[in-house]
């Protein structure tokens, strides 16, 4: 008799609890409030993504591609961010993280001064991948940042 009485608390608690979670789920306490920028917003909207999302300090750049050979890649990439990032009065010095993803990483390598002129000794946490291949074929570099 004792033992069912526990049994049911603890059902009835598991219960309430589950209840509570799904509760928060079905009545948020709203959206998050993002402003949001484009820089080619057909091509954006096509894909599914935004190139900048901010909300609250937080600034996140997407996946930054261009085409050619790699530092000419890498530098309009770097100058497509910095447009970027001054549109949210920010520089390179405000980029906290950076994830770089390569269809050839030693190429990248090869090239980083392309990229270590932007932030002017003040880099952030990074993140460097070599992948099979990228969005399209002929992009062999994307560098997204995440910036306060």
């Amino acid at each position: 008799m004792k033992r069912t009485l526990v049994l049911k608390l603890i059902s009835s608690s598991l219960f309430l609890g589950t209840c509570a979670c799904v509760q928060a789920q079905n009545n948020p306490a709203g959206p998050i409030p993002k402003e949001k920028f484009s820089l080619n917003k057909p091509v954006e909207d096509e894909i599914g993504y935004t190139h900048a999302v901010k909300t609250g300090s937080i600034l996140y750049i997407s996946g930054t591609v261009a085409t050619g050979d790699m530092p000419g890649q890498i530098k309009e990439i770097m100058e497509n961010i910095k447009r970027t990032l001054a549109k949210y009065n920010a520089t390179f010095q405000n980029v906290v993280k950076e994830n770089v993803y390569t269809t050839d990483l030693d190429e990248f390598i090869k090239y980083k001064e392309v990229r270590t002129q932007y932030y002017s000794n003040d880099f952030p946490a990074s993140t460097w991948v070599e992948v099979k291949r990228l969005y399209l074929p002929q992009y062999k570099v994307e560098i997204e940042v995440t910036a306060r």
